[in-house]
This record gives C-alpha cells, sequence and structure tokens, in this order.
C-alpha cells in the first residue's frame, strides 16, 4: 500500500513539473489587428466599393422617402375635400408606403452587412494567414488580438508584439 502511495505521489509531482516546465516554455504574443488592417491598402480598396454600394442604397431610400413625402402632402392639402372611400385608400397608399420604406431599410441594411463581410474576408483571411506564418516561423504557442474584448490583461514584458513582423510578412511599412 505504502509503495502504491508513494508511486501515486511521484506520479502526480512528475505531472505537476512536466505540466509548469512546458507551460514555462510556451511563447505568448499580441497584435492589435485593427491597427494592422489600417495600414493594409486593400482595406481601402474595400472601403471604396463599399462606400459605392452604401451611396447606392442611401439614393434608393431617398427617393423613396421624396414619393412619399409628395403623397403625405398631396394628402394633407386635400384630405377636407376628399371623400371618405378615397380618403382610405389615400391613407392605405400611405401606410403602405411606409411600409415598403420600413422592408427596404431593413433589407438594406442586411445587404449592407453582408456586402461588408464579403468585401473583408479575403482581407481577413490574408491577415491570418500573415499571423500565422509569423507565429509558426517564431514558435509562438499563442497570439492574442488585443483588439478582441475577451482578452483583460496580457504581460506586457512577457508577450512579445508580433505586429511589427505581421507587417513585415505583409510588405507593409
Amino acid at each position: 500500500m505504502k509503495k502504491l502511495l508513494l508511486t501515486l505521489v511521484a506520479c502526480l509531482m512528475f505531472i505537476l513539473v512536466s505540466g509548469t516546465y512546458s507551460f514555462a516554455q510556451q511563447k505568448i504574443g499580441h497584435i492589435n489587428s485593427q491597427e494592422i488592417l489600417q495600414l493594409m491598402p486593400e482595406r481601402d480598396s474595400a472601403a471604396k466599393v463599399y462606400e459605392k454600394f452604401d451611396a447606392e442604397i442611401k439614393k434608393n431610400y431617398e427617393s423613396m422617402n421624396v414619393v412619399y413625402n409628395n403623397l403625405l402632402e398631396t394628402y394633407t392639402k386635400q384630405k377636407d375635400s376628399l371623400s371618405s372611400f378615397i380618403r382610405s385608400a389615400k391613407e392605405a397608399e400611405l401606410v403602405d408606403m411606409q411600409g415598403k420604406i420600413q422592408n427596404f431599410a431593413t433589407v438594406a441594411q442586411q445587404e449592407l452587412d453582408k456586402k461588408q463581410n464579403e468585401l473583408m474576408a479575403p482581407i481577413l483571411d490574408k491577415l491570418k494567414k500573415a499571423i500565422k506564418a509569423v507565429a509558426e516561423a517564431n514558435k509562438f504557442t499563442y497570439i492574442w488580438d488585443t483588439t478582441v474584448s475577451g482578452l483583460l490583461y496580457f504581460p506586457e514584458d512577457e508577450s512579445l508584439n508580433v505586429l511589427p513582423l505581421v507587417k513585415a510578412k505583409l510588405g507593409l511599412k
């Protein structure tokens, strides 16, 4: 029984010591991905495409509002002289137009989000590949993104900022 207990204690000590040793061998880095994204020329190109798409949507939205406002103005001026049947039809037309405008705004926002994701996906993929290449070349165990809210603290003296390495990998200045 004593032998079994001593063997068990020895195994636990070995696990604790080897676990501490392997943790000490880990190399940790950090990067501010937003900072490097700002430097990537592809982001500027994507932003221009997105802004053009956004402007087209806003133009259509504004024209729908102009039509609605014209209908509303005409209705307001004529309201008292209209029969109840025509007044009800005009009111229904206004309500229908409001619904179309609200639906357009909802779908437009979804399309804008989709377009942004579509434009940013290859840029983010390129950045992830560069970070991975730097991590593998420099034998990092972990690289934390300091822009993500999940990381509340990291010891800067024990973590290497890999931003310059990733910038070099991407050919950015």
